[in-house]
Order: structure tokens, then C-alpha cells, then sequence
């Protein structure tokens, strides 16, 4: 029965147009076509224990000048074959290229794939976000974490001879990885130590009074959150390209500020 229905729908699907395939009115090729924002549970068997967990998918193929369109159940099709059984993986970015690579196979028209995958992790109870990147075509991968924390303003300290203005704010880091392991809870460390305190769930008097104190302690402009994580990364990954990237969600601005670093550490 179940061979009669296959049978049937590659039928059905022979007598059905492939518009993907015409050719659009304008030929101009396309760097990246895919599907974002698609949240799927992933298996993973790690240290003989089978884990699950949820991961947010960004996959993309470049898409050739005499294609109208990419077929976009494909990308669905591999992501739901490749983690519906629990995989073998030591990172993220293991999970990452294995499915980009998926992908690319099952389109033949493209020349490369790029995707991104992410998840979440906690330390010390404190949630922090994890995302890699694998681009077929460069070979290339990356290690990321976003955290948060928080920073008090030396300008107004400054002006005020104690008093200033808190905000909190978000450091995204990511490191490329080939040729070398890079560890995300070590980089959640080493991101939320930039920061002048961090943050924490559940803060008890006492530990309230500890961060705040420390807060005004370290005073730090969003430039220097940034600069102190690129000296913590350069000490622990001489050589890696990285990015660093802090948006400092202001509390009497009507805006946001960021400031960012990408080059060789």
C-alpha cells in the first residue's frame, strides 16, 4: 500500500509544472535563496546520552540566472531527514556543515550552500544563545555566542562624581573555527566578563547590592566592552578571525548604541 502511494504522488508530481525551473523574466543571478526562522527539534547523541533540543535554521543557496526559483520543500525535506534520528555531534558547527551540505546535494542547479543554526545553552543558570555558520563554498566555519549583561556610563559618572546611568546590553561573538576547537561556553565566559557586571535571573538583596557595586566599579562605554572581549579573545585564539559586536540598549536615549570589531586576533 504504502509503495502504491508513493507511486502515485512521483505520478502526480511528473504531470504538475515545475515553475521553479522556467526562466525568470529578468536573469540575474541571486547570492542567497533559502528559508529562515524554521525552529525544528534536533536529536543529538553526545557522550551516550540522547539530547534534545531545539534549533532556529537560516539555509541558503545561490540561485543561477536561468532558474525562476529555488525549490523550497527541499530545504525542509533535508533538514527533516537529516535530524529526525539522533545524530552523532561534537558541536554545532558538525550539525551545521553536515546539512549544508545536505542541502547543496539537493539542489543541483546551485553552486553552494550557507547556513546558519542556533541554539540556546546556559552557564551557571544564566542563558545564552549558540550559533554556527558552514559555507560550502569557503569550507569555512564559525562558533558563536550571544550574552548579555549590563554597563553603567563613565561620561555621566564622570560629570556627576558618582552617579550615572545603567543599560544592558547584548555581545555577540563569533569565531571561525577551521583548524582549531573553539569551546562556546569559554567564549560565553570571556564575552560576559567584557562587560562593567553581569546579569543574572534571580538576584537576592545581597547579590543585587554585589552587582551594582560592581557595575559602578568598571564603568564602560559600549567601545569598551568591545575591546575588552578582543583582548580576552586574542590571549585564548592567537590568529582566529573573529567578529565582536555590542549594542548597548540605552536607558535615556531614545536609540541604541553599538560598536563592532571583525579581523584577525
Amino acid at each position: 500500500m504504502e509503495k502504491e502511494t508513493r507511486w502515485s504522488l512521483n505520478t502526480e508530481l511528473e504531470r504538475l509544472a515545475d515553475v521553479q525551473s522556467e526562466t525568470p523574466e529578468h536573469e540575474i543571478d541571486l547570492t542567497r535563496v533559502g528559508v529562515t526562522n524554521f525552529r525544528y527539534p534536533v536529536l543529538v547523541r553526545k557522550s551516550g546520552e540522547n539530547l534534545r533540543v531545539f534549533v532556529t535554521i537560516e539555509a541558503s543557496v545561490n540561485l543561477p540566472p536561468d532558474q525562476r526559483g529555488a525549490h523550497m520543500s527541499r530545504f525542509a525535506e533535508e533538514i527533516v531527514s537529516t535530524f529526525q534520528m539522533p545524530m552523532e555531534a561534537d558541536s554545532y558547527e558538525d550539525l551545521a556543515e553536515r546539512l549544508a551540505k545536505d542541502i547543496l546535494n539537493a539542489h543541483d542547479y546551485a553552486a553552494y550552500c550557507t547556513l546558519r543554526i542556533e541554539g540556546e545553552s546556559h552557564r551557571e543558570g544564566h542563558p545564552y544563545k549558540i550559533f554556527a555558520t558552514y559555507n560550502t563554498a569557503t569550507e569555512e566555519k564559525s562558533i558563536g555566542v550571544e550574552v548579555v549583561g549590563a554597563l553603567a556610563c563613565p561620561c555621566a559618572m564622570a560629570m556627576t562624581g558618582g552617579i550615572t546611568h545603567n543599560q544592558r546590553g547584548s555581545l555577540t561573538v563569533a569565531v571561525k573555527t577551521n583548524g582549531n576547537r573553539v569551546n562556546a561556553t569559554e567564549l560565553a565566559t570571556l564575552a560576559e566578563a567584557a562587560f562593567s557586571s553581569p546579569v543574572r535571573l534571580l538576584l537576592k538583596r545581597p547579590d543585587e547590592k554585589r552587582v551594582v557595586e560592581q557595575m559602578h566599579q568598571s564603568p564602560r562605554f559600549v567601545e569598551d566592552v568591545v575591546r575588552h572581549c578582543v583582548v580576552a579573545l586574542k590571549k585564548a585564539y592567537p590568529g582566529s578571525w573573529a567578529r565582536v559586536r555590542c549594542v548597548s540598549m540605552e536607558s535615556i536615549h531614545p536609540y541604541d548604541c553599538f560598536a563592532e570589531w571583525e579581523g584577525s586576533l
